[in-house]
């Protein structure tokens, strides 16, 4: 069934108009595809750090808070959307962080960077400043490494 609602989407966007000619993507979805491809390009990888000291959302380390200070990190990630594209403003004065764009390339080199990043987290001179029962494998919301 998912098959054939497929098909029919992929018909749908197709353009088979003139006679005698190849089909080819519609001219709205031709822009969708050159937005989405710009985006892939045009990609970054981003810190969401602690504007302020005090207790944030933890979501691995078996508890549901821990302390930053400001200034320390409290995510890693990657969009190809942009800082307001990935998040609301409201999210981020929420949660009381900021978001910095670490590195900007194509959507593979700035996974790479943040693998790079997620994966060096426990030597972070923040991370090792915590008493040892405090260090976390990674920034408190990074729920899991992918």
């Amino acid at each position: 069934m998912g098959g054939i609602i497929l098909i029919v989407a992929l018909f749908k966007a197709t353009d088979f108009s003139s006679d005698n000619q190849e089909p080819k993507l519609s001219p709205k979805e031709e822009a969708k595809l050159e937005k989405r491809l710009k985006e892939i390009d045009d990609s970054e990888q981003y810190a969401l750090i602690a504007v302020e000291s005090g207790y944030f959302a933890c979501l691995h380390s078996g508890k549901t808070v821990c302390y930053l200070q400001a200034g320390e990190i409290w995510k890693y990630g990657v969009t190809s959307k942009g800082e307001f594209g990935r998040y609301a403003g409201k999210f981020l004065r929420n949660h009381r962080v900021s978001y910095i764009a670490q590195f900007k390339g194509n959507m593979a080199e700035c996974l790479k960077q943040e693998q790079i990043k997620l994966f060096n987290y426990p030597f972070l001179p923040e991370n090792v400043a915590r008493p040892l029962e405090e260090r976390l494998p990674r920034p408190p919301f990074n729920p899991i490494m992918r």
